[in-house]
């Protein structure tokens, strides 16, 4: 007996496959365990029964992966972040070259909206102006049915740091009962609650929760290639001086004209750099 199906949750070695509108628990095959990241959630995979058990027999072509979180076969990512715990956004700004790499749309998704200040939203708003940007709160249950708008139909997968409130926007969504934690009162601190990835269908497509996280690897690219997946830097790289302007201390560089004039916001561009920097000393240690 063959059959397909898709990795929905992945814990202590055990599967579960959605396949023919059941799920069902399966091992994987002695090869792919191997490797840890021969088969992960959102792969679609060959099951085959022996001895009255599934096992994982192979994983199917995936159309992309996002390193963190290790997730395949995504459609579009919705980057949540929040005023508390303080945005990280360099960490952002790794999901979303991820993301642009990878062919996955980024969506920028900022929760708990009833805290902002004057100002806040369209600051974040003008710096990311390239990507869809939806202010919402799970809490309020504010900017939901433009949330609904993104999931529906699709395979999305929620990234960000702990405590922004991922898993109480799925409750929100989906009407579920997940357990949530808030931030450390003392230290202002996401609070993990989320163990692993897990899949729930909804609105005719699938989300998957993920566990939130603090610190991304860059995906493993020429520093050069890096300027390519800035959407917003390359209207201006027109402009640039010499064709292969890294945006870096060229002479005559669009990008950092655009920077000076107010047209590109400086702290995405001061992140730029931070990541070019990252990105060329892993190359330098490749070689």
């Amino acid at each position: 007996m063959k059959a397909e199906g898709i990795v929905t949750k992945i814990l202590s070695n055990k599967y579960t496959v959605s396949a023919d509108g059941e799920y069902v628990e399966a091992s994987a095959r002695g090869r792919l365990k191997l490797n840890p990241r021969s088969v992960t959630v959102g792969d679609r995979v060959e099951l085959i029964s022996e001895s009255g058990a599934f096992v994982i027999n192979k994983v199917l072509p995936r159309k992309n992966e996002l390193q963190r979180p290790f997730v395949a076969n995504v459609d579009s990512a919705l980057i949540v972040i929040a005023k508390e715990p303080k945005p990280d956004l360099v960490l952002v700004d790794k999901i979303i070259l991820n993301c642009f790499k990878e062919g996955v749309k980024p969506v920028l998704v900022y929760n708990k909206c009833e805290l902002q200040e004057k100002g806040e939203l369209e600051n974040f708003k003008r710096a990311y102006s390239f990507l869809p940007f939806i202010a919402v709160s799970a809490k309020e249950r504010l900017g939901l049915k433009e949330l609904e708008g993104e999931v529906a139909g699709k395979t999305v997968c929620l990234a960000g740091q702990s405590a922004v409130g991922k898993t109480s926007l799925l409750n929100a969504v989906l009407s579920l009962d997940l357990k949530t934690d808030g931030l450390s009162k003392k230290i202002k601190r996401g609070k993990n609650t989320t163990r692993h990835v897990e899949i729930y269908p909804a609105l005719g497509g699938n989300v998957m929760d993920t566990c939130g996280f603090s610190m991304l690897t860059l995906v493993n690219m020429p520093s050069d290639e890096l300027k390519y997946y800035y959407e917003d830097f390359l209207q201006f790289a027109d402009n640039c001086k010499y064709t292969g302007c890294r945006h870096i201390s060229e002479p005559g560089c669009g990008v950092k004209d655009a920077v000076r004039k107010g047209i590109l916001d400086p702290g995405r561009y001061e992140r730029y750099l931070q990541i070019y920097n990252e990105v060329a000393d892993l190359e330098k240690h490749r070689y």
